[in-house]
């Protein structure tokens, strides 16, 4: 009897278990200027997804296919894009994903007046604690207009908050605003189980692991 209880104790943490959902995309849920602000426009516009031509639903909908559907960033200002100090060449800003999450990609809609001319990502679980994820990435520099997404990928880590460190700003085409700026931002990952989910896992194999040497 006792070897058919923790038989389906495993069963049952095995169900429980949280489904690893590969390459959904994730918005940030909060956002902090670390230099070059307060800047212009809000940060949050660049995480809300504000103006984008086609909206997402944040842990659901599927990263790539996304992507290929070409969605495009508004140019206009005011709603939806955030830019530095004018007169400042770089700035960094920190976004949080809400709860950790493991991920490998970041799509960037680099704005088109401003933009960022050179990029390095650090990342943290507890916000104040950073470790370098990937340096010297070139944004594409956007002419004048609606501008597309460009994907980043890196090795896959598990983090909550993202730091973008930018520089070399504006970006010369047509670099019509002195200072850096952002369009949109969003994630590519998958959920990280949750501890206590972890822990009833490996109780349940361990349990069917014991059932099967008292078979034997």
């Amino acid at each position: 009897m006792k070897s058919k209880i923790l038989g389906c104790l495993a069963t049952v943490c095995v169900g429980i278990a949280p489904a690893v959902q590969a390459g959904v995309i994730y918005g940030a849920t909060g956002g902090v200027i670390n230099s070059g602000g307060p800047g212009f426009g809000s940060l949050t516009n660049t995480y809300n997804q504000a103006g984008l031509s086609a909206g997402y639903v944040s842990g659901v909908t599927d990263f790539d296919t996304y992507i290929a559907s070409n969605p495009t960033h508004t140019n206009i200002f005011p709603c939806c894009e955030w830019f530095s100090n004018q007169g400042t060449s770089s700035a960094s800003v920190t976004y949080d994903l809400g709860v950790a999450r493991t991920i490998d990609a970041m799509a960037l809609w680099n704005e088109e007046i401003s933009g960022i001319g050179l990029l390095d990502l650090f990342t943290s679980m507890d916000g104040v604690n950073f470790s370098s994820l990937a340096t010297g990435l070139v944004p594409t520099d956007n002419g004048v207009g609606s501008y597309f997404a460009e994907v980043f990928g890196f090795s896959a880590v598990t983090t909550r908050y993202m730091r973008l460190d930018m520089s070399r700003c504006p970006q010369p085409n047509p670099g019509t605003f002195s200072g850096c700026a952002i369009g949109e931002v969003a994630f590519r990952g998958a959920e990280v189980p949750e501890p206590g989910s972890l822990a009833l896992l490996g109780l349940g194999l361990a349990g069917l692991g014991l059932s099967r040497r008292r078979k034997a």
